[in-house]
């Protein structure tokens, strides 16, 4: 039986976090079990992650099964990939469905039901984002809609190894993902329309999101995309997080809850 994973990672993030736990203890159709991946946050968001989970014990789905911590063990600057490869990392098995998302998204309560099914291995992944064409590069369907969430089957992504941790900016690291997952033939699944994405984020200013990046810039669009599509390869030799043994060197995993 395909196990569900959840994903989500944080740093720093602490109100976000308050706010979109509840969307993601309530997934309901599915069983799952929620990895959440903190990236060294020094905001109190430890002490905040155990009370709002007592507190909210009464309302978690009944599909929910285990929720599971990662803490880096030393404060580095965040980066996306490399706290989205450490979540596999402890959880490297065949046979799961990943999917992640942000801090900052809500996500409705079938999300994880309606996007986990449509990912069949060596076959589809599912976005929320409106793909690539000759005529245009890939774009948000809308402004709150989170371009980066994404399911994808655990086999498969790890015969890509993974995010390329080299991409130290922000943007552009979601979509050199999904391009490589389509070299190896798997066909990517996208939202009709904004509903149809069954989430969407807070609307935030760009200081808070480039601030504790390793590079605090976004990405120069253009030039990411080009080195992305001119790219057709599916080796990725940045992905250090990815790998077992590394990742329990610098960071420890606690299972919070048990069903």
């Amino acid at each position: 039986m395909t196990t569900v994973k959840l994903i989500v990672t944080i740093k720093n993030r602490a109100e976000h976090f308050i706010q979109s736990i509840p969307f993601l203890l309530s997934q309901y159709g599915i069983d799952y079990e929620l990895i959440i991946v903190d990236y060294h946050s020094n905001d109190g968001f430890n002490e905040i992650l155990i009370s709002e989970t007592e507190l909210r014990k009464p309302t978690f789905s009944p599909f929910l099964k285990k929720i599971h911590v990662i803490r880096l063990t030393e404060d580095l600057k965040f980066n996306l990939t490399k706290a989205r490869n450490l979540g596999p990392a402890f959880f490297s098995e065949g046979g799961q469905v990943y999917c992640f998302t942000d801090i900052d998204t809500f996500l409705s309560m079938n999300y994880l039901k309606f996007w986990s099914d449509k990912v069949v291995k060596n076959k589809t992944f599912t976005t929320s984002r409106k793909q690539e064409s000759r005529a245009s590069l890939p774009s948000r369907l809308r402004a709150e809609v989170n371009g980066g969430n994404c399911c994808v089957y655990s086999d498969d992504f790890f015969e890509i190894r993974g995010y390329d941790e080299s991409m130290l900016s922000w943007g552009g690291d979601d979509d050199d993902l999904y391009h490589r997952l389509k070299l190896v033939g798997l066909r990517e699944i996208n939202p009709y329309n904004a509903n149809d994405a069954l989430q969407y984020s807070i609307l935030h200013g760009e200081e808070l999101r480039l601030k504790y990046l390793e590079v605090p810039e976004r990405a120069p669009k253009q030039e990411t995309f080009d080195k992305i599509y001119l790219n057709q390869s599916i080796e990725n030799n940045n992905s250090d997080f990815l790998k077992p043994e590394y990742a329990s060197s610098i960071a420890t995993m606690q299972e919070l809850y048990r069903k």
